[in-house]
């Protein structure tokens, strides 16, 4: 029973359903040994059914929930928001920070490392979006300074997007 009540125990259970379900399970075991030891055997079925009851609709409820699993829609709306990359190129280092408006511009800040130097500049200019699929897209930035980029996207999750040519993942930051 010791080894049941440790933390690291308890901690593994509880990440995932069946987990809590085992979890309740044992520990309505544990308060119908403790609570009703000296009960009369009527009074320990009928408490003994209430909680077993309790913990089959919690568990039915586990069980049956749905999950989330559907990847959101390539949509302008979705790539709206603030987006972060650190990726490792070739003999250099670097990361972005932008925001990407509803009217079409974002803005931002870029950092590159190289040979042991770093960079760090305003960014911003005007982006398209091109829907490829239900889970894909391509984005092209126009630079205020005339540089263009252009990357093909899949969406991973409503945070998450990976960008196919250049492999690396972008995520969406809580403003």
């Amino acid at each position: 029973m010791e080894n049941l009540l440790n933390a690291e125990v308890i901690k593994a259970a509880a990440s995932s359903p069946m987990g809590i379900l085992s979890l309740m399970c044992l520990v309505l075991g544990v308060i119908v040994l403790a609570l009703f030891k000296g009960a009369s055997a009527r009074i320990k079925v009928f408490v003994f059914v209430l909680l077993l009851f309790g913990v089959a609709g919690f568990g039915y409820t586990v069980l049956n929930q749905h999950s989330p699993s559907a990847t959101p829609e390539a949509t302008r709306q979705f790539v709206i928001g603030y987006w972060q990359v650190e990726q490792k190129i070739p003999n250099a280092e670097g990361g972005s920070s932008i925001d990407y408006l509803e009217d079409g511009t974002f803005s931002g800040t870029q950092e590159i490392f190289t040979n042991g130097r770093g960079r760090r500049g305003q960014v911003k200019g005007s982006w398209n979006f091109m829907r490829l699929g239900k889970d894909q897209f391509r984005m092209a930035l126009n630079f205020d300074n005339g540089t263009r980029w252009q990357g093909t996207f899949k969406i991973l999750d409503n945070n998450r997007i990976y960008n196919i040519d250049e492999n690396y993942v972008s995520v969406r930051v809580p403003r």
